[in-house]
């Protein structure tokens, strides 16, 4: 039974490499929140539709990895990836043990989701169960799609966040439990080994047969600078190389998301692909605390599924459209184009969160999550009705930003950025 209908012209990514652009759209929804249809508008129609026109309708943005704790430290100078983590990130989480100070920063970090378009996200919190369940809360009160993970770590941090292992496995499983499919699956679980040099072998063997067992995603960092790959390779001697170390330990597979994968062979590109593990870009982070750059071209080329990913503390931005751009700009001899950006942003999203069935672009069946645009929040020079496909592409992609985003909608439902 059809619930909604909305009139606009409408942007639908249906390839890395095009975008159907159509002038004078209808995007019909029904009572479940999934799409009726979506394409010209009839000239026969009589139904009712929100009137949208001068606007355009782009799939909700899709965020694959960033961190709630990590809203109030975005742009926070820092030497190095671990000087950064000491003096900013983990005073940021060690605060999560009041839950408090967790909901307070949940719902300002999910209000900014919303203000940016972001209708699905990949989130960590920290190694609080408690402060993780209020994560949740917050997220269920939102109305945007994610999965939230609590964060596990046993070993080489700092006093307050060294969890024993049994306990942070333990914690973790009752969050599982509890969360991973509510809301009719608009929320899911994601066990959350925060990165090879702070959890034991024992932690991420057993964090992957949970995931394997429950069917939740599994996340965590890889490769994100050369003095990391050094820490594991003294921490982890025997294993041949560092994606050596989570096949061994059961971590790789097609609901495990690495963020950052920017230091590693070939080789180990490919075994990634093979397992269909997904890789979670996150260009501007990288760019800030100059780790390096995500070679788009060789993870092309290995067959590795990647999104893009804000990261928010060194990502210093909550939009998406800042990720698209920088995918482009932080590439050596490789050029992204902005319906490619546009596609990695919605659908290639949605296939790194194994969500490409359900959401990611306006495809008859799929969840309709998506934002009305208007460009002249970018540019009150432009009118939209004078841009052509490629024009408002690339506006998007290089001066895009939460200006821009007039609504968002999650199963047709427009969200509330109050909702609190």
């Amino acid at each position: 039974m059809k619930t909604g209908a909305f009139r606009a012209r409408i942007m639908n990514p249906v390839s890395p490499e095009r975008a159907d652009d159509i002038a004078d759209g209808l995007l019909e929804v029904g009572g479940d929140g999934r799409i009726i249809s979506c394409g010209p508008f009839p000239k026969d129609f009589r139904g009712k539709f929100e009137d949208l026109r001068g606007k355009l309708l782009i799939p909700g943005l899709v965020d694959v990895h960033s961190h709630i704790p990590q809203l109030d430290c975005r742009g926070k100078h820092g030497a190095t990836l671990l000087s950064w983590l000491d003096r900013y990130i983990f005073p940021a989480e060690r605060a999560f043990a009041d839950p408090a100070v967790a909901v307070d920063v949940a719902t300002r970090f999910f209000k900014k989701l919303i203000i940016n378009g972001t209708t699905t996200s990949g989130l960590y919190s920290t190694v609080h169960e408690e402060a993780t369940d209020r994560c949740f809360e917050v997220a269920r009160a939102s109305g945007v799609r994610c999965f939230i993970g609590k964060v596990m770590m046993d070993m080489h941090s700092p006093a307050e966040l060294v969890e024993k292992t049994g306990e942070s496995l333990a914690a973790s499983e009752r969050l599982c439990a509890k969360w991973h499919g509510a809301e009719g699956g608009r929320l899911r679980y994601a066990f959350t080994p925060r990165f090879a040099p702070t959890c034991s072998e024992e932690l991420m063997r057993g964090a992957g047969k949970l995931a394997r067992e429950s069917g939740a995603y599994l996340q965590s960092h890889i490769a994100e600078t050369k003095a990391e790959n050094e820490r594991v390779r003294e921490l982890f001697p025997r294993y041949p190389d560092y994606v050596a170390l989570f096949e061994a330990l059961g971590c790789l597979g097609p609901k495990t998301i690495l963020a950052h994968a920017i230091h590693l062979t070939d080789d180990e590109y490919r075994r990634m692909a093979e397992s269909e593990t997904k890789i979670a870009h996150c260009p501007t982070s990288n760019f800030f605390l100059k780790s390096g750059w995500m070679p788009a071209a060789r993870v092309e080329a290995a067959g590795v599924a990647y999104g893009l990913g804000t990261d928010v503390g060194a990502g210093t931005s909550m939009s998406v459209f800042t990720e698209m751009r920088h995918a482009d700009y932080t590439q050596l001899g490789f050029s992204l184009s902005p319906a490619k950006a546009l596609w990695l942003a919605t659908v290639g999203g949605a296939r790194v969160l194994s969500m490409e069935k359900e959401i990611g672009n306006f495809e008859a069946g799929k969840f309709a999550d998506f934002c009305a645009v208007d460009t002249a929040g970018i540019d009150p020079a432009y009118r939209l009705s004078e841009l052509s496909t490629d024009e408002v592409l690339s506006l998007l992609m290089y001066r895009g930003d939460g200006r821009a985003i007039e609504a968002a909608y999650v199963g047709g439902k427009k969200l509330d950025v109050d909702f609190r």
